[in-house]
């Protein structure tokens, strides 16, 4: 809902019955929206992340890659409050980590590609042996 413009469902009782309330445009019909394919971070992507990672990744979608260590810098937090943003960004499909050890940096994962397709493809992969064959 929130990828159309429009507020989350509320959930309530009534006589002893759930209800769900979807809310409607209302008179305002402008505020609905159509995503477009290609848009790497939906509304209700974006409301799962924090402020230092919607930052990391308007500099990611601009095809910068980024390391822990610059983001330190720029918002003055530890490691593990790094190492944790960047975490959270590769387990939602939305970054991907490049090497490792001091020469680890990220960079935007499938760019054009919608979030619900890189999932389902990642689920649909078969798993790999230890030699790396599928």
């Amino acid at each position: 809902m929130l990828d159309h413009g429009l507020e989350p469902p509320t959930l309530g009782t009534d006589m002893g019955y759930s209800q769900v309330t979807f809310q409607g445009p209302g008179e305002n019909v402008e505020r609905l929206r159509v995503p477009e394919k290609r848009l790497l971070v939906t509304p209700a992507v974006e409301a799962q992340l924090n402020e230092r990672q919607r930052r990391m990744m308007q500099w990611l979608a601009e095809g910068k890659e980024l390391t822990s260590r610059q983001c330190e810098a720029e918002f003055g937090v530890t490691r593990p409050i790094t190492a944790g943003d960047f975490g959270k960004l590769v387990e939602m499909g939305l970054a991907e980590r490049l090497g490792s050890g001091r020469s680890t940096r990220y960079r935007l994962k499938g760019l054009g590609e919608s979030l619900s397709n890189r999932k389902a493809e990642s689920a649909n992969r078969k798993p790999r042996d230890k030699n790396g064959k599928g």
